[in-house]
């Protein structure tokens, strides 16, 4: 039986992908963009369908913080949703880094502690992420947290006990959602697709 403690210690947290940046429709490695007016109407049309949150969280760069400004204009920055640091091959394309770097690229792409682009690993990324979420246990209330697709797949890897690699199987489009909820003690998936079809 549910007891008003244990009630008051249930929190839902939605997960939202940024909408799409030049970069990501370039497939270069992402960089600090803001959000093509386009995608910023398409912001402000979900925030009319996805209802109220307790928060709005963040990252720093402008595309996630430009987009959760469509859910509240006061929402805060919070450095551990912020994307991956790509280091060198921030803002290249993939096709480049392929070209000129083709072993790195396969070492990256194969051991998730790998940052051979002098940036952060997804192991190094998911671990700040992960601790942040695990922070919200037990804070009650629903929260909306604006990131970046790989932060999103690290995060729903980290809740299903996945292996990294999995990343590679995940397909994280801008205004993809993933929903959790906590009674408290551990995270569990209530969905994840496209808020937008």
């Amino acid at each position: 039986m549910t007891t008003p403690s244990t009630a008051a210690r249930a929190s839902r947290l939605t997960v939202l992908c940024r909408g799409a940046t030049p970069a990501s429709r370039q497939a270069r490695f992402s960089s600090d963009e803001p959000l093509p007016a386009g995608e910023a109407e398409r912001a402000s049309r979900l925030a009319g369908t996805l209802g109220r949150f307790e928060a709005v969280l963040h990252g720093p760069e402008a595309s996630a913080a430009q987009t959760a400004a469509a859910f509240a204009p006061d929402a805060v920055a919070c450095p551990a949703l912020a994307d991956v640091d790509f280091g060198r091959w921030t803002g290249r394309t993939l096709a480049d880094i392929a070209a000129e770097a083709p072993q790195d690229l396969r070492r990256w792409m194969a051991n998730p502690a790998a940052a051979p682009h002098g940036g952060e690993s997804f192991e190094t990324a998911q671990a700040r992420a992960a601790v942040w979420l695990e922070s919200l246990h037990g804070t009650g209330g629903h929260r909306l947290a604006v990131t970046h697709p790989v932060i999103l797949k690290l995060l729903f890897a980290h809740v299903l006990g996945a292996p990294l690699s999995s990343v590679w199987r995940i397909d994280a489009e801008p205004f993809c959602l993933l929903s959790l909820s906590s009674e408290g003690t551990r995270w569990a998936l209530r969905g994840f697709g496209p808020a937008i079809r």
